[in-house]
């Protein structure tokens, strides 16, 4: 018999916490104190998650939040720096004695607001904040 358990792919949704969740353990992994083109960066997390589609545009909502959190958090210090070159945005990620417990403590947040999203799914009898 076929697996039966196999999930539809997923088109990630800018605040949706699951695809949310995906970016910042993403984001975790990049490379420090070098700037990245958005789209490499794009290709790599679709690359990474092959059964969800993420478009540049939902990741760098993503990381506009991620960036306004980490300025909440350590006020003044840019530290997750979106611009554009002439190859399109980019991404510069500076490496700190903070980054990483910021970027593991979001995951966190995310892996919370995931559970909850569930909890209420399956207390709800499927209904979501999609229905």
């Amino acid at each position: 018999m076929p697996d039966p358990t196999v999930a539809p792919p997923q088109l990630a949704r800018s605040g949706d916490p699951f695809a949310a969740l995906r970016v910042v353990h993403f984001v975790s992994r990049l490379r420090r104190n070098e700037t990245l083109q958005v789209r490499d960066v794009t290709a790599a997390l679709n690359a990474e998650y092959l059964d969800w589609y993420f478009s540049e545009k939902v990741l760098l909502a993503e990381l506009v939040q991620l960036q306004a959190n980490w300025s909440i958090s350590f006020h003044g210090e840019d530290r997750i720096v979106l611009d554009r070159n002439e190859r399109g945005h980019t991404l510069l990620i500076v490496d700190s004695t903070k980054m990483s417990s910021f970027l593991v403590n979001e995951a966190r947040r995310l892996a919370d607001a995931c559970d909850e999203e569930l909890r209420r799914f399956t207390l709800g009898d499927g209904i979501s904040a999609d229905n």
